[in-house]
């Protein structure tokens, strides 16, 4: 009986993201035509009718695809752990997709300054390796090193969102779009590492994913002037150093306890 259960809450999730996803695809491309074409002197401009796209509106559909993806992974990985199906492999999973966007990060930041990537790689290499021992996740403090990353990294996303938004509603919506994929994969890696540790656990983390970049999205215009492309540059690398590390380290502690699975 639970397995059907578990069935139907991934499909109502399934069909919940893609309404949302459609809907965010579409406001974007919708605004994009609207630039393009025009409305008579003022075309391509906010001018004194305002934005096209209410930008509360882009942000909370961001935001509300994230959390459902987040709390989908959380209700999958907590109903894994409690039937004791598939655990290594379900962390496996996980912890792999900590390490893509460890690297992801660390690209984003090398594009930018070698320097300042170098330093904040190491740092929150550093920052991963210190606390890789200590929390109440299964995978230990990499878990919560890995959700203070990302909620650092989603703090700073919001407020460039808020900063392009302003300049173009187009290039905002697009940017928004592009984030907003990458902000699913943060979600569920936060709802996978936090899932197994009880659904209280699992859906807090997700949520406070979320309202990290609603809180940099609203704050933008106070935390552009405090981020400068060198700190933008070093706190991105610090997060690709911290998912990286915290990645790689759960992946040699699955595969350390694979064997004794197996003899048991």
């Amino acid at each position: 009986m639970r397995r059907y259960s578990v069935a139907g809450i991934g499909d109502e999730t399934e069909r919940t993201s893609r309404s949302i996803a459609t809907a965010l695809v579409g406001l974007s491309l919708w605004s994009v035509s609207v630039s393009a074409h025009g409305t008579g002197a003022h075309a391509g401009s906010q001018g004194s009718a305002g934005p096209v796209i209410p930008f509360a509106v882009a942000i909370g559909l961001s935001a509300l695809l994230g959390l459902t993806f987040g709390l989908g992974a959380v209700s999958r990985y907590r109903s894994d752990s409690t039937v004791g199906s598939a655990r290594g492999a379900t962390r496996t999973e996980v912890t792999a997709l900590l390490i893509v966007l460890g690297l992801a990060a660390l690209f984003a930041a090398l594009s930018r300054d070698v320097l300042p990537t170098i330093g904040g790689g190491t740092l929150g290499a550093a920052l991963a390796l210190a606390a890789r021992t200590r929390g109440v996740s299964p995978h230990a403090g990499c878990a919560d090193a890995a959700l203070g990353a990302i909620l650092t990294h989603r703090v700073v996303e919001g407020a460039l969102i808020a900063g392009i938004y302003a300049t173009s509603v187009s290039f905002g919506l697009m940017a928004l779009a592009l984030l907003t994929v990458h902000a699913v994969a943060e979600s569920v890696a936060v709802g996978g590492l936090y899932g197994p540790v009880g659904r209280n656990w699992g859906v807090a983390s997700v949520v406070a994913v979320q309202s990290a970049f609603v809180v940099g999205a609203v704050g933008g215009g106070l935390l552009l002037g405090f981020l400068t492309p060198t700190i933008v540059t070093v706190l991105l690398a610090s997060v690709g150093g911290v998912l990286f590390l915290a990645g790689t380290t759960e992946i040699r502690s699955v595969a350390s306890r694979a064997p004794a699975h197996l003899e048991t």
